[in-house]
């Protein structure tokens, strides 16, 4: 079996990173754990540590692309899965991760995740993980049934060959939080084949407390801009990005005239570093 280690960043939640680690624990005694923690005041204590038998870091900042840097970085493993702290899984979930990778072409594989109080359809036979050229459209789907390649996974059930991750340089620290799977995938999609496995199973509960995500909705809409105008600088050619750009601008000012700021700025950021994907933090 190939090498595996699972990497779960947390903030604010190290109960439920431990218990997830327990949980993994039950069905694979002898796969390393790593948990990166980004709050850096109340670390577990070195017993609790032993009997859970991970491996933990502490951040000094909260950066969600850091800590899995930082985590993949520090793996072992072949193959490193990425699991959101505040998810469950299925007995096979990680077994059906590695199997995938029995095919020397798969480089990532992209899980299925349900999330709580989101209801499913009763057609799952859909495509997912998908964008277009000109970065318009995401289909976020992975509720779906249909195995498929993909351009991006869900960040919450994810894993990836270590060689790939080393090859794009990982995470991009640009992205604090919230898009950055999507620029990972999408960086390395062009390079090599990202399966979605439905078996590959998780129950994603959006725990209530903790995390980095901003609570506020108007936070939130400024991150998805902001990251939005990277995303772009980073992944549609110039100056088809600029046609990505206006259309996006309609759209932020249609919520509030503010948002068009932060999504060109980003952009203009995003344009300033270099094209070619270097070693990231």
């Amino acid at each position: 079996m190939t090498s595996t280690s699972v990497v779960i960043p947390t903030f604010g939640r190290i109960k439920l990173a431990l218990n997830l680690a327990r949980s993994i624990r039950s069905f694979h005694h002898d796969i390393e754990i790593i948990i990166v923690d980004q709050e850096n005041q109340n670390p577990p204590d070195g017993k609790t540590l032993s009997d859970t038998g991970v491996r933990y870091y502490n951040l000094d900042k909260a950066n969600t692309s850091v800590a899995k840097n930082t985590g993949w970085r520090q793996a072992r493993g072949e193959v490193v899965i990425f699991f959101d702290d505040d998810i469950e899984i299925a007995q096979n979930t990680i077994k059906t991760h590695l199997d995938c990778y029995s095919d020397k072409d798969v480089v990532g594989v992209a899980g299925r995740v349900i999330v709580d109080h989101e209801s499913v359809p009763s057609d799952t036979d859909v495509l997912t993980g998908k964008t277009n050229f000109l970065g318009t459209k995401f289909v976020y789907r992975f509720w779906s049934t249909q195995r498929q390649t993909v351009d991006f996974p869900y960040g919450c059930n994810m894993s990836f060959r270590k060689a790939i991750l080393e090859k794009v340089g990982g995470f991009d620290p640009g992205f604090p939080k919230i898009f950055e799977e999507v620029d990972l995938g999408v960086r390395v999609s062009k390079i090599g084949k990202i399966v979605f496995e439905p078996e590959t199973l998780a129950f994603h509960h959006k725990a209530g407390g903790g995390g980095i995500r901003p609570e506020e909705k108007a936070n939130k809409q400024r991150l998805i801009f902001q990251n939005y105008g990277r995303y772009l600088a980073k992944n549609v050619p110039f100056p088809f990005s600029l046609v990505s750009l206006f259309i996006r601008s309609i759209t932020a000012a249609k919520i509030n005239i503010c948002l068009i700021g932060h999504l060109w700025k980003n952009y203009l950021l995003g344009l300033r570093r270099p094209r070619r994907s270097r070693r990231l933090e």
